[in-house]
């Protein structure tokens, strides 16, 4: 039988595998058709791909966190175990079903209003993708119930590669490609990452022969805080680019969306760091009360800040070239952009530990509110800062909005918790001495 250390050495070693590869494929994949599309194309096909974000985002929300939790406690329970995972799969169909609606219905408005024609050929083929999604991502959430993460990461990437796998080909090859051929490989991907996580997640599955509305009941309950906090958190981070194609134009929104592209790397060690802090935040909270939570949010914070800050400097001093590295020669006019995106990077940290700390504690509503506020925040300050300034009005109003939702965050933090998020940066030296030791250790041994 494996021991504890052994468990959390290789689920994290596939956690962050899975994430680091699925970033990888995301940003392969936008640094290609930066240079395959027009900035009007580009501005269709990023438009898409934030509708499926959402959707995905809303449906983890929904589903995972609760199926995840239901069938770690009745593990031992088949009868309830078979019910927990009938009632769970059936809300995903429900879900791929209900969104596939919505977006049959607002298709020709969100087109219209962004002047993306092309979404009318994008969309048909993601109804297919949506549903092939609910098998998909029940085999994975069942995994992560059992302890088990290889099928995930294979999952993330077949489905991720896929679509990459496809540009690289016509990139290398120089064929031209259209966005009904990337909607059919993301479909592909689809498909292939369903049969991978169905084959790692076979041992697990079971089924019973009636869907127990009971448990239905229970999951929706259960997941109706973070569904909200997702669909928020997706609208607050991406309220200025669809602000800007709205007002603006597509062009805008490539040139702005190129930059935001290179900031997404931020978001990696934020969100791996948050995987790895939410059950120490549970834990810490039952045996050390508000003292521990407040020691693990501080250094968890300043961690993240410790690898985002050279980032940061690198941005500032370097955002020509890497914007034509990244984007090519027709997104120049992005590298001031970046500069002002790249300080987004500073408030994720805090953000995201957050919303770790309060949804592991029993706040998740707190949460939610806190998420939804900022996120209307950013809408109202995005209108009125792109009509005032254009192109960086989006940015400005991005970081007021992070500013003021930084300080809401802090009080309810200090006042649960008596965390002062400003410690972070005292932690920050530390963090690094401790990496200069452990490489000065690896040199010596080597």
């Amino acid at each position: 039988m494996p021991t504890a250390s052994n468990y959390w050495l290789r689920s994290g070693f596939f956690t962050l595998l899975e994430k680091g590869t699925g970033l990888v494929f995301s940003l392969g994949t936008a640094m290609l058709l930066l240079r395959m599309l027009n900035k009007e194309t580009f501005a269709a096909w990023g438009i898409f791909t934030i509708i499926g974000y959402f959707v995905e985002m809303g449906r983890s929300g929904l589903i995972q966190n609760g199926l995840v939790r239901a069938l770690a406690i009745h593990k031992n329970d088949r009868a309830a175990y078979s019910a927990i995972s009938t009632a769970s799969f059936a809300l995903n169909l429900a879900f791929s079903l209900l969104s596939n609606v919505l977006l049959w219905g607002c298709a020709h408005w969100i087109a219209t209003q962004y002047q993306a024609p092309q979404l009318s050929v994008l969309l048909p083929v993601y109804f297919i993708t949506n549903f092939i999604l609910s098998p998909y991502t029940h085999c994975s959430f069942v995994q992560q119930a059992n302890f088990e993460f290889r099928g995930v990461f294979w999952g993330t990437f077949f489905y991720r590669g896929a679509l990459f796998a496809w540009i690289a080909v016509c990139w290398l090859c120089g064929y031209t490609i259209d966005l009904q051929q990337l909607a059919l490989a993301m479909l592909t991907g689809g498909l292939l990452g369903a049969v991978a996580t169905w084959y790692f997640a076979r041992p697990f599955l079971s089924f019973s022969f009636k869907i127990d509305f009971k448990w239905v009941k229970e999951l929706l309950g259960y997941g109706k805080y973070v569904l909200g906090t997702n669909l928020s958190t997706m609208f607050y981070k991406n309220i200025d680019k669809l602000s800007l194609g709205y007002l603006l134009g597509p062009a805008a929104f490539a040139v702005y969306d190129a930059a935001g592209k290179v900031t997404q790397m931020v978001e990696a060690p934020s969100f791996s760091i948050a995987a790895v802090v939410f059950p120490k935040s549970a834990e810490r909270m039952a045996l050390e009360g508000a003292k521990g939570i407040r020691a693990l949010y501080e250094q968890s914070v300043a961690a993240i800040l410790a690898i985002i800050l050279p980032f940061l400097l690198a941005v500032l001093v370097f955002a020509e070239p890497i914007i034509r590295i990244f984007a090519g020669d027709q997104y120049a006019d992005s590298a001031d952009v970046l500069r002002l995106t790249a300080f987004f990077g500073l408030f994720m940290p805090f953000a995201v530990q957050f919303g770790t700390v309060l949804d592991s504690t029993g706040k998740p509503g707190l949460n939610f509110v806190c998420t939804l506020f900022t996120a209307l925040l950013n809408w109202g300050l995005s209108f009125l800062f792109v009509r005032q300034f254009g192109l960086f009005g989006a940015a400005y109003a991005t970081l007021a909005g992070y500013t003021v939702s930084f300080v809401v965050m802090q009080y309810f933090l200090y006042k649960y918790f008596k965390i002062n998020a400003l410690h972070a940066f005292f932690y920050i030296p530390g963090f690094y001495k401790k990496i200069w030791i452990m490489l000065k250790g690896m040199r010596n041994e080597g």
